[in-house]
């Protein structure tokens, strides 16, 4: 039986380095629960050395920016090509944008991809990040106006999967500013969460002897991601005593320098990073405003590294029964004890594994599969 050709619109906001963006590590885990009943294209800015593991994909090197802006606010022509070419000349061409697709499955809603794509073709969507209001009303350079264009691009969707149903809510509640009641209750049927999952094989077997008093932020280091708020805590925290040091990886990404020797910046390897959240202590994921996962979160449990979360729906979502604070005092109290208190430590470290093991589930995938091969 001929294998269903899926054509795959990236989400590549990585543009210095595209080789570690996380949209590989999405679709990979993807193509890997799906099984081979599929053969998928990919437009990559460079060939990904994750995606060359397959012999069921195609990378197509193509003409994109990779920056989280301009990537949403053009429609590549290389883009174009591919969705159109084998459309105006069905029969197979030597043009290296001949792609024989049967679906269309995007992670990026901003395009208007049916304008390019016959009615027959179905399109299927993964959104990761949503430009919404009250996530870019203050901080971004686009000031949240693709959003329309992302609802516009949804519509288009046969079902379109997002990372929490806190999410969802929040998209139909900021969609009814703009849309009437037939576009929301649409938008409602298309719409549905779907949980990213942690790979089963990258779940820790063997924990470190003995753990470094690190505490870690391995989130973005930006305004929707709590990051100036986790700074004022951890320097507040500082005060109250000083047997810990902090780590954030991704603050030399964006060129923050600290002038505490307390606290590193060090960036490594995907694999070197992952390594290295086994001898962190814990880890703190503030609230953040675009209500989606946590990879970042997943990447701690699924080194048997405690999270604690601020009070948030969409956090509930990925660990119902995990370590949650309201207020500073609540966190400070917690902090106190994960660093004291070394049987609650533990029962916290067996609790974070746990729940990874749990979020390894592929029960989702049979529903995307579905979808796939209709």
């Amino acid at each position: 039986m001929r294998k269903r050709n899926i054509l795959v619109i990236p989400n590549i906001t990585n543009s210095k380095n595209p080789e570690s963006d996380s949209f590989f590590d999405v679709i990979s885990e993807h193509i890997n629960a799906l099984g081979s009943d599929f053969f998928w294209f990919i437009p990559v800015i460079k060939f990904n050395k994750k995606l060359q593991e397959f012999n069921n994909v195609e990378q197509i090197e193509v003409e994109i920016s990779g920056n989280m802006f301009h990537m949403r606010a053009s429609f590549p022509i290389d883009i174009i090509k591919l969705l159109q070419t084998s459309t105006l000349s069905p029969k197979p061409s030597n043009s290296r944008f001949w792609i024989p697709y049967d679906v269309v499955y995007t992670h990026l809603t901003d395009w208007n991809l049916r304008r390019y794509i016959p009615n027959s073709k179905r399109i299927i969507g993964y959104s990761h990040w949503w430009e919404m209001e009250i996530c870019n009303g203050k901080s971004n350079l686009n000031n949240y106006l693709n959003f329309e264009r992302e609802i516009l691009g949804a519509l288009q969707m046969d079902i379109l999967y997002v990372n929490t149903q806190t999410q969802k809510k929040y998209i139909l509640s900021e969609s009814k500013k703009v849309f009437n009641d037939l576009i929301i209750n649409k938008l409602d049927n298309i719409i549905k969460p779907f949980y990213l999952t942690i790979p089963e094989e990258q779940i820790v077997k063997t924990l470190p002897l003995k753990r470094k008093r690190t505490i870690l932020f391995n989130h973005r280091c930006t305004e929707y991601k709590g990051f100036d708020r986790f700074l004022k805590w951890i320097r507040e925290f500082r005060k109250i005593r000083e047997d810990f040091d902090v780590w954030i990886p991704l603050a030399s990404k964006s060129n923050i320098e600290f002038k505490e020797n307390w606290i590193s910046n060090k960036y490594l390897t995907k694999k070197n990073y992952l390594l290295e959240i086994q001898k962190c202590l814990f880890t703190i994921t503030p609230l953040e405003s675009n209500y989606g996962w946590s990879i970042s979160s997943t990447d701690s449990l699924m080194n048997g590294t405690p999270v604690l979360f601020e009070q948030c729906e969409n956090y509930r979502e990925l660990f119902p029964n995990g370590i949650f604070f309201n207020n500073k005092k609540e966190l400070f109290e917690l902090m106190e004890r994960l660093l004291d208190d070394n049987i609650f430590y533990m029962k916290c470290v067996y609790e974070a594994i746990s729940r990874a093991h749990q979020l390894s589930s592929k029960n989702q995938f049979e529903e995307l599969r579905e979808y796939l091969l209709k």
